[in-house]
């Protein structure tokens, strides 16, 4: 009993020192100068993320999604084990060591994760907003600046709707393979940052399908990036043109060395503005449109100015048949959901991933959790009034 007690106590200082460690290792990014993470992100990260972003490449399927699966069923065969254990020590003696061996185990397996998942994506999220890397400022603008950024968007979006293929619902569809999709927007990111003057990773990203994408959406997830491997991955369940090249941007940007959801987002559109493919193109300006489009309207409802009626005009009736389409699919996914929480004792599991992420962005300084997805209508504005209106003068 004497040696029992004796060993059992040499784990906790372990333990201790231990979780002190990984709390280091979790909140480190926020005592470090967001001027060393700018540097960071430009200049050491692409060299930390090469040996990822070169494994991934070599494969076509998604190595995350194949660990996910197969180390889940490894973790509940461990789980099983490590409970039938638990309970033969507690009848034979020794259950304290071995329960403290086990968290030890756990603990460290936890520090290695943290702090790859640290220098993969969590220092990132302290580097310059992409709003001060393009230089915005903020303005007051009036009725007629959101007026003539909506006509600017507007006459992008139909323009690009018209030089794209329907389905027979007569839906806009993608004129071009997953995987030349992928290298495109590979392409089109380092060009838009060439552009700007903006640093990111010029490793090349290639984004995986997701063989679960259909349980993907049922937790309104449409895109996400492995910050272990550095590798991209995207629902595609529903190849929804009006949010598709959008997306794809988003999560490369994610693998380019940018953490924060507002930035990836407002980036993605902005690449998606100058691309020569339409299908990114029309994305980049339906973005755009219905951000501004919903805030003109509130802003000319206050000033009791009439808007201008582009909803009724014959070249939107595509663009309303997209955006119906999208919305009918997100029902179908809601109404499976609701019939899966009824079988999950009450269990919304779209509920769960979303408090989860929610408190995940929370937890890395991200004011608002999910609402960082949202780009501020006035960003689009601004960057209008910045390039657009300053080019064409």
């Amino acid at each position: 009993m004497k040696e029992f007690r004796k060993k059992k106590h040499h784990y906790i200082p372990l333990i201790a020192g231990l979780v002190i460690i990984l709390a280091a290792v979790l909140i480190a990014p926020s005592f470090i100068p967001q001027s060393a993470c700018e540097f960071y992100s430009e200049n050491v990260f692409p060299a930390i993320a090469l040996a990822g972003n070169a494994l991934c490449t070599c494969e076509h399927f998604s190595l995350s999604e194949n660990i996910v699966v197969c180390g889940g069923a490894v973790l509940a065969a461990g789980l099983v084990y490590f409970i039938v254990m638990l309970i033969v020590k507690l009848f034979r003696g020794g259950a304290g060591q071995y329960l403290c061996k086990v968290i030890a185990g756990v603990l460290v397996f936890t520090i290695i994760f943290a702090f790859c998942f640290q220098l993969m994506h969590g220092m990132n999220f302290r580097r310059y907003s992409a709003k001060d890397l393009f230089k915005l400022e903020d303005g007051n603008y009036t009725i007629d600046d959101y007026t003539q950024a909506l006509d600017w968007a507007y006459n992008g979006m139909v323009s690009a709707r018209a030089e794209l293929g329907e389905d027979y619902n007569g839906v806009g569809h993608m004129q071009y393979s997953f995987e030349d999709s992928s290298l495109y927007a590979n392409s089109l990111i380092d060009s838009i940052m060439a552009k700007y003057g903006i640093n990111a990773s010029p490793n090349f990203v290639r984004a995986k399908p997701v063989a679960l994408s259909h349980y993907w959406s049922y937790l309104n997830i449409t895109g996400a990036y492995d910050p272990i491997l550095g590798e991209v991955n995207i629902n595609t369940d529903y190849m929804d043109i009006t949010d598709y090249g959008q997306r794809l941007c988003h999560e490369i940007l994610h693998a380019k060395g940018f953490a924060s959801e507002t930035d990836c987002n407002m980036i993605a559109v902005i690449a998606c503005l100058s691309a020569s493919r339409p299908d990114f193109r029309y994305c980049g300006y339906y973005q755009v449109f219905w951000s501004l489009y919903n805030v003109t309207a509130e802003y000319c409802a206050a000033k009791g100015v009439e808007m201008t009626d582009y909803v009724d005009r014959d070249a939107m009736k595509p663009v309303l048949r997209d955006a119906r389409a999208s919305s009918m699919y997100w029902k179908v996914i809601d109404s499976e959901v609701t019939k899966l929480k009824s079988e999950l004792f009450g269990i919304n599991a779209t509920d769960v991933a979303e408090t989860v992420n929610n408190a995940y962005l929370e937890a890395y300084g991200q004011d608002g959790g999910t609402d960082t997805y949202t780009v501020p209508e006035n960003y689009y504005l601004e960057f209008y009034e910045t390039y657009v209106v300053n080019e064409n003068a």
